[in-house]
């Protein structure tokens, strides 16, 4: 028996400007260390380039599992990922390589990655494990759903409760959560639905309510009475000072700010008389005027708004709250859907992230065979929507996968799968930096195919926008980089993102030839499928062709996701 690395990952789930970085190596050790000495080296990289190297040598101790902190110098950036491969030696020989990743942030703004919490019973007191699982995610935004008494008076009066679903939740339990957040670099952002009422609430304050043009009260799945948000009607300030309570007697970093999706257009009563209310015009004054209110009783506030169905984006986009969050519904249901609610929503909020709340039903479903669809399918949308410069809200505590809008009800990850997604998240992280930049335009639909010779595959069928059964080619562009990213959906029988997927064939010897406008400076590959996403050096050839100077590549495997970095001469 020899010693082994059994974990490792970041002990926070994002770093500040000019904070301590801390990387957790778990390790097996199966002898005394006066048998033999146990050494570690973390080789730090930006993107391909090695920037840091650290040693470690373990001191004198029993056998077991002992976790080692390896300290790497703060670093002063606005907002960066990087990777860490830890090599371990025993007495000068190597034995293994693990990998991780880590990104350093001026702000969480920067790089927004959401994940839920939704058990606050009191005996989830003293349980840490679901925080710590989430923030070897990279997690840093943590919604606290269904926390709250009623929806319409969100801070209960007593310690234990029940909501109108019969949830049972503990305040200690709630704020022992909200510190394991903090204590992990993660905001804790508690949920809010903008005008769920009880029935007990809306029949002391009918007129507050919205109505269907037939007269009768509108309500969500009988339980929640929606009430009219627009700012001459009482509840508008009554939600935003519920809001304002709740922040100021937990502490909560902000709120999500939760729609059904409908209505859109309803009717109001106030004061006797029937008037139109379109709630798209209305949205973006309760956003602005909860920053408003908000902001003046903690510093760094969060709001995050709920554009049920990809509405109503374009009148929301700007408005003051910190992400555009998208929660993704029918007839939104193949993949280039995804990418097109993505393109849409970075365009309208001029560079604001974008998180897309994309369940997974498929996860629904039990035995072997749908279980493992259900990893392909979250395999290959995770891959899209990274790749297309967006965040994915689908994991959660306890290994939790969201299959749809009730988040209490969702399912759980195998410890494996679990392993095989914490390879993709840590790969994203690994090159946020070419996979988040607001600067690189995505040029897929008009620099391939036709008569667009800029970038050409050949050995390989291929599609600009998601067909089943072809390799998709998502590429993007800035000066002085081009990033390729290689989504293998040869094999998989449909392009619909919500359902199971067969495991992709994997594709071999792509060819890729891309027309230069100045010198390369380098050129690597990486993947989150094969060597922990460790970048390869790139095997390339330059040719003068008759449109200029021309790289010509081959991609020596393809199994689900493939990232291809170009960097020229500027």
């Amino acid at each position: 028996m020899k010693p082994y690395i059994h974990d490792v990952y970041p002990v926070k789930a994002q770093f500040l400007r000019n904070q301590p970085i801390t990387i957790a190596v778990e390790l097996d050790l199966p002898f005394a260390m006066d048998n033999g000495q146990v050494e570690l080296e973390a080789k730090v990289y930006d993107l391909n380039q090695q920037i840091e190297v650290y040693r470690h040598k373990i001191g004198r101790s029993d056998p077991g599992q002992q976790t080692v902190q390896l300290m790497i110098s703060p670093k002063d950036v606005d907002f960066k990922g990087y990777g860490v491969d830890i090599y371990l030696y025993l007495d000068e020989e190597w034995l293994q390589v693990s990998s991780t990743s880590f990104d350093v942030v001026t702000n969480w703004r920067k790089s927004p990655r959401y994940g839920f919490l939704s058990d606050f019973h009191p005996k989830e007191a003293g349980d840490s494990e679901d925080v710590a699982q989430m923030a070897k995610l990279h997690i840093n935004l943590v919604q606290f759903y269904d926390w709250m008494y009623r929806h319409d008076d969100l801070v209960a009066e007593v310690e234990v409760y029940s909501d109108l679903m019969g949830k049972v939740s503990s305040r200690k339990v709630i704020q022992e959560k909200i510190d394991l957040c903090h204590s992990f670099g993660m905001k804790a952002i508690a949920y809010g639905a903008v005008y769920a009422a009880s029935r007990e609430f809306y029949e002391q304050h009918p007129d507050w309510a919205l109505y269907g043009s037939n007269g009768k009260v509108l309500d969500f799945i009988h339980i929640f009475y929606l009430m009219n948000i627009a700012e001459e009607s009482p509840w508008h300030r009554h939600i935003i000072e519920q809001y304002k309570r709740t922040i100021e007697e937990l502490p909560f970093d902000g709120i999500h700010m939760d729609t059904y999706g409908s209505p859109k257009i309803a009717i109001s009563k106030l004061a006797n008389q029937d008037k139109i209310v379109r709630l798209d015009e209305h949205f973006p004054v309760l956003i602005n005027n909860t920053r408003m209110t908000l902001q003046r009783s903690i510093d760094d506030l969060c709001l995050i708004f709920n554009n049920v169905g990809n509405w109503p984006v374009n009148t929301v986009a700007l408005a003051e709250q910190d992400v555009i969050y998208i929660e993704v519904w029918k007839p939104y249901e193949r993949y280039h859907h995804i990418v097109q609610i993505l393109r849409w929503a970075q365009q309208y909020g001029e560079g604001k992230p974008v998180i897309l709340a994309a369940y997974l039903k498929p996860f629904m479903e039990t035995g072997d065979a749908s279980i493992d669809r259900a990893n392909h399918a979250a395999l290959i949308l995770t891959a899209v929507i990274s790749a297309s410069g967006g965040y994915h809200l689908l994991l959660g505590e306890n290994k939790g996968v969201l299959t749809q809008g009730y988040y209490v009800d969702y399912s759980k990850l195998s410890d494996s799968f679990f392993r095989d997604i914490r390879l993709y998240y840590d790969f994203i992280i690994r090159y946020a930096t070419v996979l988040f930049d607001p600067a690189l335009r995505d040029v897929s639909m008009t620099h391939v195919d036709g008569d667009n010779l800029e970038y050409v595959f050949e050995k390989v069928s291929y599609s600009t926008y998601g067909e089943a059964n072809k390799v998709w080619t998502l590429i993007k562009e800035k000066p002085g980089l081009k990033v390729v990213n290689l989504i293998n959906l040869c094999g998989v029988s449909d392009d619909y993102w919500n359902t199971g997927k067969e495991k992709p064939t994997p594709q071999n010897d792509l060819s890729l030839t891309i027309l230069l406008e100045s010198d390369v400076k380098s050129v690597f590959i990486s993947t989150p499928d094969d060597e922990m996403g460790r970048p390869q050096q790139a095997h390339y050839e330059i040719e003068d062709r008759d449109r200029g100077k021309t790289l010509v590549l081959t991609i020596p495997h393809l199994d689900i996701w493939t990232l291809v970095v170009i960097e020229l001469v500027q």
